[in-house]
């Protein structure tokens, strides 16, 4: 199957749902087995800049168990709205009304990158009741971050917006700086799938204000972190150690902040193991949420 294909695929598992008057691109995974329904949901968040999507290849190895994902609002295949400052506080709402309006008792999250910030305030919020966590490749600690050439005139106050009212990031673009992600660079279809997700819906031409979830981030990194470190909710960390953004010393330093967590570094991974390596990240996950 191609990647066209399996995107094709991917769109027609989920559906738009309404909230607050904007759709928002939701799968909602049952599961199909009486004992795996009864374990708490698994809830997927994605990072930037991508979507849902980017857990396609993951899920069909985690096993029976429901699975809910959503493209946060500006991404994916739910709205775009030009004229609108996004917020990581707005997209954690998101989540939660999502999974509310399923009348879910509890959650297994799973976070990467941009959705690790997420699910840190999930947990500082504490009005959707996790049970245990996953986080891959997140900017958690900005000391430990090392943006990306496009990143770095993608924040600036000037140079952000003019990039994106030019149309300047293009696939080409993207292309060169998303492969530098991953140890070896993606096919030229995988990157075009990509694409076609930031893409759709004039996406590309809110790139700019997307990506200022890190200066929100460093505004409230002290109080994530806090959050993470005072939770009581087991923790994994599946960090792929070449990743050149998300440095393995951040998961180094909440390891030690979390001394009960389990930490996992994956040596030839980038900053998407559950694209790159999908088998062996379900079999980490799988055997961290339901141990022996």
């Amino acid at each position: 199957m191609s990647v066209q294909d399996e995107l094709a695929a991917w769109r027609r598992r989920g559906a738009h749902e309404v909230h607050e008057g904007r759709r928002i691109f939701v799968v909602d995974l049952e599961a199909e087995d009486a004992t795996a329904a009864a374990s708490p949901p698994l809830l997927l968040l994605h990072g930037f800049p991508t979507a849902s999507f980017d857990y396609a290849r993951l899920l069909p190895h985690l096993g029976d168990r429901r699975r809910i994902l959503l493209d946060f609002l500006g991404f994916g295949d739910s709205d775009k709205p030009r004229d609108h400052r996004y917020s990581l506080f707005e997209q954690a709402a998101l989540a939660e009304a999502v999974i509310e309006r399923r009348g879910v008792a509890e959650v297994d999250v799973v976070a990467h990158d941009m959705g690790s910030s997420i699910a840190l305030i999930l947990l500082e919020r504490a009005r959707l009741p996790v049970r245990r966590v996953v986080l891959m490749n997140g900017s958690l600690l900005l000391e430990h971050y090392r943006p990306l050439l496009i990143q770095r005139l993608l924040l600036h106050r000037v140079t952000g917006p003019l990039l994106s009212r030019l149309g300047v990031i293009r696939e080409p673009v993207f292309a060169r700086s998303f492969s530098r992600l991953f140890p070896s660079p993606p096919p030229a279809d995988e990157l075009a799938a990509f694409w076609s997700l930031i893409a759709a819906g004039g996406g590309d031409r809110i790139y700019h204000k997307l990506i200022q979830y890190l200066a929100e981030r460093m505004r409230h990194e002290h109080a994530w972190m806090a959050a993470l470190v005072r939770s009581d909710a087991p923790l994994l960390l599946l960090w792929g150690l070449l990743d050149p953004v998300a440095r393995p010393a951040i998961a180094e330093s909440i390891a030690r902040d979390r001394p009960d967590a389990r930490y996992v570094p994956l040596p030839e991974l980038g900053h998407y193991p559950q694209w790159e390596d999908p088998p062996r990240i379900a079999a980490e996950i799988r055997g961290f949420l339901d141990p022996p």
